[in-house]
C-alpha cells in the first residue's frame, strides 16, 4: 500500500470541540499534509469490512477511543497522525525522508523520563523512563501501513481489550476523559476498567523500545504549552 501524504485526526466526543481545539485543528494545516479529521458522523466509512473495531470500542472513553483509533488507522490506512494540538511546522521533509527510508515509524524524541508511560510496575516504569530518549511520543507520529509494528501494536491492545471486555461492558465510559478510580464530585470513584494510559503508552512505548532500530526520530512535536480543554 502506498504511504499518501495525508494527517488523521479523531474527535470521539459527543460534546462540543471548545475554541481552543478548533484553534489547534485548524493549525495542524501547517503539517502541508491533506488533513483528514475523523469523527462519529465519518467515522464508518473508513472502518474496513474485514476489521471491524473491536466490540469493546462503544464502552470506551472518547479518549481511549482515540488512543484505539489511531493504532487502528495506522496499521489499516497508514499515513500521519495527529492529536488536536497546535503544529507549528512543516511535516513534508520530514515525511518525504520516512516515506523514502527502511523504517517503519516516524515521530518525535520523547520529551523526557517524566513523559513515560507509568502503569505497568515499578521496574518497567523505571526502565522505561531511563530509555526515554529510544521511544518516540503518542501524540504524533507516521506509520507505514501493515508493518510487524503496527500489527504488535494493534494485537496487544485487542489482547487488553479482550482481557477487560466484561467489565468495560458492565462499566463503561461516563465522562469523556473517564479512567480506573477517577474521583467524581462526592469523592465517587469510577468503575471504568482501564488506567489512563493502558491502551497508549503502556503499549506504544515499550513497543518503540522493542523496535528502535525500526523507528525514525525526525518529526517537529507538536506545542505542548498551549492550553487545549
Amino acid at each position: 500500500m502506498e504511504l499518501k501524504p495525508r494527517i488523521f485526526c479523531f474527535w470521539t466526543d459527543n460534546t462540543p470541540m471548545s475554541n481552543h481545539r478548533r484553534i489547534a485543528l485548524s493549525s495542524i494545516e501547517i503539517s502541508k499534509l491533506e488533513v483528514i479529521f475523523i469523527n462519529q458522523d465519518n467515522l464508518s466509512s473508513w472502518v474496513l469490512d474485514d476489521a471491524p473495531l473491536h466490540p469493546a470500542y462503544e464502552y470506551l472513553s472518547a479518549v481511549h477511543k482515540a488512543d484505539y483509533l489511531r493504532c487502528y488507522f495506522m496499521h489499516y490506512h497508514g499515513g500521519a497522525y495527529s492529536d488536536i494540538k497546535v503544529l507549528n511546522k512543516s511535516w513534508v521533509s520530514a515525511f518525504k525522508t520516512f516515506k523514502d527510508s527502511n523504517y517503519l515509524v516516524s515521530g518525535y524524541r520523547e520529551l523526557s523520563f517524566f513523559d513515560t508511560a507509568r502503569g505497568r510496575g515499578f521496574v518497567n516504569d523505571i526502565w522505561l523512563a531511563s530509555n526515554f530518549f529510544k521511544v518516540i511520543g503518542c501524540c504524533a507520529f507516521i506509520c507505514k501501513p501493515n508493518t510487524s509494528f503496527t500489527k504488535e501494536w494493534l494485537r496487544s491492545i485487542h489482547k487488553t481489550l479482550d482481557r477487560k471486555y466484561g467489565l468495560l461492558a458492565e462499566n463503561p465510559a461516563q465522562l469523556p476523559r473517564d479512567r480506573l478510580s477517577k474521583t467524581f464530585e462526592f469523592s465517587h470513584k469510577s468503575s471504568y476498567p482501564l488506567r489512563w494510559t493502558e491502551i497508549c503508552g503502556e503499549i506504544f512505548h515499550p513497543l518503540c523500545l522493542q523496535y528502535s532500530q525500526s523507528i525514525l526520530k525526525n518529526l517537529p512535536a507538536p506545542d505542548f504549552k498551549k492550553k487545549y480543554l
